[in-house]
């Protein structure tokens, strides 16, 4: 290692008069650890794991490089766990280091100083748990968001995109032994100047050939008026082009080389995929370094068209015809053409094998833009390869791109998606491949980032497109790089897709649909008390309107009255009323023993949280004779649910939104039950609104260990709920997958409040 092969020492001598010889370090690693708070598992904090510090410092073999010291209490109590960073003279403090990926990260990012043989702000997976705990002057420089890369002296390709990094990674893997060094770096993670005057010392400053390729304006990258003005007084090729395609002006007046080498430049790049860079970077090369490598001409490459992993790689909808088996149904699959230029299909790949793995035909495409409009028809490029009458017709279209198809500019009178989706007239469900890093999102109670909710949740909520989970994360280790596909996650939307699919297929007299009432405060004077909603009046509407359509529903009560007694009279949670005989005729029951087994499918966090706060199951309430009650109403093919408390024995209403409140066994089972025993192929929540959304997790995105996703599973969702309340809405499409059908307010007799207001006039009130 670098940092050793300058190992400096120095001779102290001791009190008792011996000479020593210290080998001087460049730093110093100190972890927090079994003190007041860290690592006090007894006090609720998290563990340290004291064995993978001491690995990684020994097999990074940075013993004479950076000290490492277990020790006692090292800062404030409230951001345990904590471990601080001396390198160089600076100081870097690490709060909430819960989790085994932050340690090994901290490894990375002390290897990246030492082979850089200088100090570099923290990058950007660590940045986040970067505080000072001194007010030294200067301190508040080092805390800044940053990122390393490799040097070179040769050329160096600066990108807003990822996909160009890995288009490079594979291309640098075919390029010659003796071609000049050549690095990327990626433009995202850049977040202040200091960072690009790290960049100027170093990386950029030693290349011969500056590429920059930008997704923005000039501005956007701190410190680009530095890097002009470097460039120039250094004599080093500057090129900038823009991300898109197109020819930019500006861009060209800060580039120091030929017009016609920038439009060449953009060509290759604009032609995308690795053989392209390779010849992109031979030509710069010989015309630029004068090396003699020789460049082929750029090669156009589709811009949007068939992927499949079992097919050639230029597939033709013939191709895909041969492949499928047309007696079962199809999901489509959209995705950026970048990810295929770059062969970062991992994600596509592992999607498609779970889908297949279900018994459907899978139809991925790549497009450049869902916005790239086939003049001919008006609509998507892609969705031209999903036209019915070429029998390649899809049953549910699982989108990975992000942003919105609607215009979502200022002159926009309508709130109508696109025409084009309302003519694929499928349902379109958002998987989410996230620029995050695995480790962060999982140690994360907030779950997706700003930039990650805005492009792939808030912003195609424009079109209408069910918001399910992320299913891939963005890694850059040694080992892996690219967007790596999470498998639970995966096969959650896969579910999704399948499960809705089969909606499509069913006939209505087949199917089963399950309507969850509010009851949160367990009062049998408030089931269905859903906010502007007549609940029970209007469930009764939608059962006879499905009646009307085949559906099969028994014993319909004549109002929604009625139904509310019969619910009531049955089995209710009203524990002023509740007697053992209504207990043991509940709707619905789950042996102890069934329940068991349900809970034990549970992710061992959520199972460790329920057990700590409601005891072993099956619970305590609602339980009789060894079995859990459910309330409910069973017509047919239609079962009426109460939804069941969050909790008990404590405020009703406080635990209503109560974050962190593990909901109970008996809330759980009634869902496990309508999936498992009663065979639901959907559920309704019947107005504003219930607390399923509300369960403890992550904000959004959410994990297999979020209460929400471990309950639901892949089974539909839908929603009515009133209108003026987007801001709650949203927690049950993004929180739980939901399909939310907007009612209106109810409306106000003026006449009625008039009368009132006259005769409270007239009683002098």
């Amino acid at each position: 290692m670098d940092g050793q092969s300058a190992m400096k020492r120095q001779r102290v001598t001791r009190s008792d008069g011996k000479s020593i010889n210290l080998v001087q370090r460049r730093g110093h690693l100190s972890y927090c650890y079994n003190a007041c708070c860290c690592g006090r598992t007894d006090r609720g904090y998290a563990p340290v794991p004291v064995g993978l510090y001491k690995s990684e410092w020994l097999r990074r073999k940075l013993r004479n490089v950076v000290h490492m010291t277990k020790g006692g209490c090292l800062g404030p109590c409230t951001l345990a766990n904590v471990a601080t960073l001396l390198f160089d003279g600076h100081s870097v403090w690490f709060h909430s280091i819960n989790y085994e990926w932050q340690i090994i990260a901290i490894f990375d990012y002390i290897e990246s100083m030492v082979k850089a043989d200088r100090y570099l702000v923290p990058p950007a997976d660590l940045a986040e748990y970067v505080f000072q705990f001194y007010t030294w002057k200067g301190s508040g420089a080092f805390t800044e968001l940053g990122q390393t890369a490799l040097p070179a002296d040769g050329i160096v390709f600066l990108t807003h995109a990822d996909t160009d990094l890995l288009t490079l990674d594979r291309a640098l893997q075919l390029l010659p032994d003796d071609f000049p060094k050549t690095t990327g770096i990626g433009l995202t993670a850049l977040r202040s100047e200091e960072q690009m005057q790290q960049l100027l010392q170093r990386e950029i400053g030693e290349a011969k050939i500056i590429i920059v390729r930008i997704h923005g304006r000039l501005s956007s990258i701190p410190g680009f008026n530095e890097l002009v003005k470097r460039a120039g007084e250094r004599g080093q090729h500057f090129i900038v082009v823009s991300g898109t395609g197109e020819f930019n002006p500006e861009f060209a007046a800060v580039s120091t080389v030929s017009p016609a080498v920038l439009h060449e430049t953009l060509a290759y790049l604009q032609a995308g995929g690795y053989n392209n860079l390779i010849a992109l970077l031979s030509y710069l090369s010989d015309h630029l370094l004068m090396t003699g490598f020789g460049a082929d001409a750029p090669v156009h490459l589709p811009e949007h068209g068939i992927y499949h992993p079992d097919l050639p790689e230029y597939a033709d909808p013939t191709d895909w015809l041969k492949y499928r088996d047309p007696s079962l149904p199809t999901i489509g699959i959209t995705f950026y053409r970048a990810h295929w230029l770059s062969g970062n299909t991992a994600f596509v790949d592992a999607m498609i094998r779970s889908l297949e793995d279900r018994g459907v035909n899978v139809l991925p495409v790549f497009t450049s833009s869902l916005k790239s409009i086939d003049p001919q028809t008006g609509k998507p490029q892609a969705f031209g390869y999903f036209r019915r009458e070429a029998g390649m017709g899809i049953d549910v279209l699982v989108n990975t791109i992000s942003f919105a198809m609607t215009d979502l500019g200022p002159a926009v009178q309508s709130s109508e998606p696109p025409g084009a989706l309302l003519d694929l007239n499928v349902p379109v469900l958002q998987a989410i491949t996230s620029g995050m890093s695995l480790g962060p999102w999982e140690s994360s109670a907030r779950g997706l980032n700003p930039l990650d909710t805005a492009m792939n949740v808030a912003i195609p909520e424009f079109d209408g497109r069910i918001i399910t989970v992320p299913v891939s994360f963005k890694e850059k280790g040694k080992e892996v790089r690219g967007y790596i596909p999470l498998e639970n996650r995966v096969e959650r939307v896969a579910g999704l897709a399948i499960r809705f699919a089969r909606l499509k297929y069913l006939k209505n007299a087949d199917k089963k649909v399950a309507f969850i009432l509010t009851n949160s405060n367990t009062k049998a004077s408030q089931i269905g008390n859903a906010v502007g909603l007549d609940a029970p009046a209007s469930l009764l509407l939608i059962l006879e309107a499905m009646r009307d359509e085949g559906y099969r529903i028994d014993n319909l009560p004549a109002t929604g009255t009625e139904l509310i007694h019969a619910l009531i009279d049955l089995c209710a949670y009203d524990a002023d009323y509740l007697t053992a005989g209504q207990l043991s005729r509940a709707a619905a029951q789950v042996p102890a023993d069934r329940y068991e087994d349900w809970f034990r499918d549970l992710p061992e966090p959520v199972r460790q949280k329920m057990l700590k706060q409601w005891g072993p199951p099956p619970g305590e309430t609602y339980v009789h004779d060894g079995r859990i009650a459910l309330a409910g109403l069973d017509l047919g093919n239609a079962f009426v649910a109460l939804q069941p408390p969050r909790g008990y024995g404590m405020d009703p209403d406080g635990i209503y939104h109560q974050p962190d409140l593990p909901p109970t066994h008996h809330y759980h089972a009634l869902y496990r039950w309508l999936r498992d025993d009663w065979g639901a192929d959907a559920i309704v929540h019947v107005g504003k609104h219930g607390t399923l959304e509300w369960l403890p997790g992550k904000g959004i995105g959410l994990s297999e260990n979020c209460y929400p996703d471990a309950f639901l599973g892949d089974l539909p969702l839908f929603y009515p709920f009133i209108v003026n309340d987007p801001g709650e809405g949203s927690q049950a499409k993004r929180r739980a997958h939901a399909v939310v059908v907007d009612h209106l307010t109810p409306p106000h007799d003026l006449r009625r409040y008039l009368w009132r207001a006259g005769t409270a006039y007239a009683a002098g009130r």
